[in-house]
């Protein structure tokens, strides 16, 4: 695994889902705390294809739709109870803001598929997931 972790060469903040019930009412409240800073490496996903998904798509219709799917390698397996902020290099600096905020604050994902990597013999190395910008850009509401 040492090897898979030298060719991760930036890190993550894992949110995870948590419910409480609402005492009054008995409605489920998702809730998400921090859980971890992982070691990973995450691309955009880019496409010149018009049959394929692209990176980024902005849409303007009845609602605006801002979205984004990044893919992520970790060694640790995430989840959809997962949600993935604060992408950064080794120098600390965030790769994936929010540009129409004013103070561009680090983008939020939601986690829509992991897929393990296994080496020719067969040993797992790491996971690939996929995520795309979540819809709610603040964690904890």
């Amino acid at each position: 695994m040492d090897l898979v972790q030298s060719v991760l060469p930036m890190f993550l903040d894992i949110y995870v889902q948590s419910e409480i019930q609402d005492p009054d009412t008995g409605a489920l409240i998702r809730d998400f705390n921090y859980a971890a800073t992982l070691s990973c490496h995450v691309k955009g996903m880019v496409t010149n294809s018009a049959t394929s998904r692209s990176s980024d798509r902005q849409e303007i219709s009845n609602k605006y739709i801002n979205e984004q799917m990044i893919q992520i390698r970790t060694v640790e397996k995430l989840n959809l109870r997962h949600k993935i902020t604060n992408i950064r290099d080794k120098k600390n600096n965030t790769l994936w803001k929010e540009l129409n905020y004013p103070t561009e604050t680090p983008t939020v994902f939601e986690i829509v598929g992991v897929t393990p990597i296994l080496d020719p013999f067969g040993t797992l190395l790491a996971y690939n997931s996929l995520a795309k910008r979540s819809e709610n850009q603040k964690i904890g509401i």
